[in-house]
């Protein structure tokens, strides 16, 4: 095929867009604002590549879902008429390298079946961990140290190059955390031992290929001759290595994404990927995607005022064709439950001439959607909460899943334990946890200990021994029938399992709820062994691992008001936005409002939640807001003074909402409460700035030298008007600010 052959219609572009879609040698970097048609450049783009003589199988296309990029392939070959278009490296990182690593897997050490631990397994393991080696869970939280371990791998560094740096070690020490490297030692062995992955080391294990093996990473290179990467504010330290990796050969990669936009630091994300890109590389060519097609005027003036505030960031101004549209609506509420309530008597009025699915709600935390629901039940609105189990985390869908990992590596321990006395079978606790430690001693795979003639050492009853042998034979079973059709093992699973037979035996609202769900899955298997030409077990089980996309919103279905957090809403869009809680402490959060680079974060999320909206946005804040229990003072976030002139202010009557007298705010206070507020006021190190004046000099931890120019009491919570030495003039609540009177 020749680009004369293949005739795009650019006449949906705009000059920038066409601009990024035909430039395609060098380096390439496509800063896409919100709602300026991201995804259409991309797809575009490709296409384009496709039309030049590139081979499709040599464009190597990294993208937020798997999803996504199913649809995307499928635009492509749409646009180019190229059955080829399906030959695309296209997928999330996780999703290509595993991919990656199942051809090479040899080299690492590892078999090409290794199975990958979601996120609930992993935490399984390190709890079995923390509970072998008798350590307080208190001090070792699981949670926190999956988090920790899964940061150090996204910072490129395995338990081996911990155990080198003493810096970490001496962090660990002080935290009174010094068993952490042992329970990172032995978690990645477990992994190692059992053949499986985690998330972090499908990254980390590709780096390393790459890195140790310069002959496997010249064969990539020449494969990916075209590299693109979305979303690329997003990106973590081990990904941005591995891009650097790949396109070191050729260097045409393009990374498309909008650093204003970078709101995902907790799970190791760092913007300065985007930001250092022009650094890294020489000639970078920068397009820059400005126009936004979704938001009215009024919206994308909000939304540039405020990220203006950020200083690390690339300039860019995003400008709207449409109608000027309603302005920002800024709401005062007395507590957060009348906020909750008459939010939903807003939507209430709305949906009389609007549909529910263009409302959405969103928060900072999870704990905020309570109040909200409650006033959406009381008016009969139906609604929806984002966030919750997605369907393959439930535990009847996992089961069943840990039964087909199992067939697929049969080293994958943590299946196996999951699945050896389900449905019952009379293997209890005590039984599993010497087969557990009799093959850690051993450094066996459990599965290989049933298989050997060791496990005659260990002292069970004749009676345990029998029920072990009818486990191994179901398993032998079922392992047999490896290569068949996917869903001929499915049947065969729950012929030889009874796991159906014995929900229906039980027929509690539970079980029905689980019957329907493992219905859904041999729907979805079905369709799968007719869709895929090759429709093997482990190629499923490599589509449910990987898929990465989040619950999705279903307008077209359903009629609802959507709720969910800030974080979530991340690439969706609805009419009629509601933010709620922009309060201090809140949004932005209290951890983060002590730097500056957490405070810009924060920023960048309020960023996201406006420019979420088409037509309307409401924002709310309370003067005070229940906290365990007690009704907590709180005020308006400083985010709100920055985008004053824009807003139009309404304080909500006072009516239906007196708080009786003495009911909250005199709550008898324990001495276990009264120590932890002691603790935490010692901790944060509030300074005392009574008899503030005007015209004395402070220094901010966040804006730096300043002169103060206005106290304001008024309200009972102490304020200043601080000018900064930057000419930038800020309003700060002088029982969080931290600063120090310097003259």
């Amino acid at each position: 095929m020749n680009q004369n052959s293949l005739q795009i219609n650019y006449s949906n572009l705009n000059a920038q867009q066409k601009q990024a879609v035909q430039h395609i040698e060098g380096p390439i970097m496509i800063i896409a604002g919100p709602g300026s048609g991201k995804t259409r450049v991309i797809t575009e783009r490709i296409a384009y590549l496709i039309s030049t003589n590139i081979n499709p199988g040599n464009i190597l296309a990294l993208t937020f879902t798997n999803k996504a990029a199913n649809e995307m392939k499928k635009r492509i070959h749409e646009i180019t008429q190229n059955q080829e278009a399906y030959s695309i490296w296209m997928g999330t990182f996780h999703s290509i390298f595993a991919k990656i690593l199942r051809k090479e897997a040899h080299i690492i050490q590892y078999q090409n079946n290794f199975t990958i631990y979601d996120n609930e397994d992993s935490l399984k393991i390190i709890r079995r961990i923390i509970k072998d080696k008798k350590l307080d869970k208190e001090v070792y939280q699981a949670k926190y140290i999956f988090s920790r371990i899964s940061i150090m791998k996204n910072q490129l560094i395995d338990h081996k190059e911990y155990k080198k740096n003493e810096e970490l070690i001496n962090y660990d020490k002080i935290n009174k955390r010094t068993e952490f490297i042992n329970i990172f030692n032995e978690y990645s062995n477990i992994c190692h031992q059992s053949n499986c992955m985690d998330f972090d080391d499908l990254l980390l294990n590709t780096y390393y290929l790459f890195r140790d093996n310069p002959e496997i990473l010249e064969k990539y290179q020449v494969l990916f001759k075209y590299i693109l990467i979305d979303e690329y504010q997003d990106t973590n330290k081990v990904q941005d290595k591995i891009i650097k990796q790949l396109g070191e050969k050729y260097k045409n990669i393009c990374i498309v994404g909008d650093d204003s936009q970078s709101i995902y630091s907790f799970r190791g994300a760092n913007v300065k990927n985007m930001l250092n890109f022009k650094f890294f590389y020489k000639n970078v060519q920068e397009f820059k995607l400005e126009q936004n097609y979704r938001s009215t005027k009024n919206i994308v003036t909000v939304a540039n005022t405020l990220i203006s505030n950020n200083k690390e960031k690339i300039d860019k101004t995003i400008f709207s064709s449409k109608e000027n549209g309603e302005k920002i609506q800024l709401i005062e509420y007395y507590n957060d439950r009348e906020e909750g309530d008459r939010t939903a008597s807003i939507i209430e009025k709305s949906i009389q001439h609007t549909k529910k699915s263009e409302h959405a709600i969103l928060y900072r935390t999870n704990s905020q959607s309570k109040v909200v629901e409650d006033g959406l039940r009381k008016r009969g609105i139906k609604y929806k909460i984002f966030g919750g189990l997605s369907f393959y985390q439930r535990k009847e869908i996992k089961d069943i899943m840990a039964f087909l990992k199992l067939i697929v590596n049969h080293n994958d321990d943590e299946s196996l334990l999951r699945i050896i006395n389900y449905p019952t079978r009379g293997i209890g606790n005590t039984t599993i946890t010497k087969i557990r430690q009799h093959a850690v001693n051993k450094r066996k795979s459990i599965w290989n200990l049933l298989n050997s003639k060791e496990l005659d050492e260990i002292n069970f009853t004749k009676n345990t021994k029998n029920k072990l042998i009818i486990f191994k034979n179901i398993l032998e079973d079922l392992f047999d029938v490896i290569n068949e059709n996917i869903f001929k093992i499915i049947e065969l699973l729950e012929e030889k399992t009874g796991i159906i037979k014995k929900l229906e035996a039980d027929p509690t609202e539970d079980n029905i709820n689980k019957l329907k769900n493992i219905g859904e899955l041999f729907n979805s298997i079905k369709l799968f062994s007719v869709r895929k030409n090759k429709n093997t077990l482990i190629d499923f089980i490599n589509e449910v691992s990987l898929d990465e996309s989040k619950e999705e919103v279903n307008l077209n279905k359903e009629e609802y008001v959507s709720l969910m957090t800030i974080h979530q809403s991340k690439g969706l869009e609805f009419s009629h936005i509601y933010i709620l809680g922009v309060e201090n402490g809140l949004f932005p959060s209290e951890r983060s409002i002590k730097t500056l680079k957490g405070v810009e974060e924060e920023r960048r999320l309020f960023y996201v939640a406006i420019t979420r909206a088409i037509k309307t946005i409401t924002i709310s804040y309370t003067l005070n807001r229940f906290q365990f229990g007690t009704m907590i003072k709180s005020t308006k976030s400083f985010f709100l003074d920055e985008i004053d002139n824009h807003l139009q202010k309404t304080y909500s009557p006072r009516n239906n909402y007196t708080i009786p007298k003495n009911r909250y705010f005199k709550k008898p206070v324990t001495p276990k409460l009264k120590n932890q507020r002691l603790k935490k006021i010692k901790k944060e190190k509030y300074k005392d700035h009574r008899n503030l004046e005007i015209g004395q000099k402070i220094t901010h931890n966040i804006f730096g030298k300043g002169e103060i120019q206005m106290v304001d009491n008024s309200d009972g919570n102490e304020k200043i008007t601080v000018l900064f030495s930057n000419n930038e003039r800020k309003i700060l609540l002088t029982k969080f600010a931290k600063f120090e009177i310097i003259s």
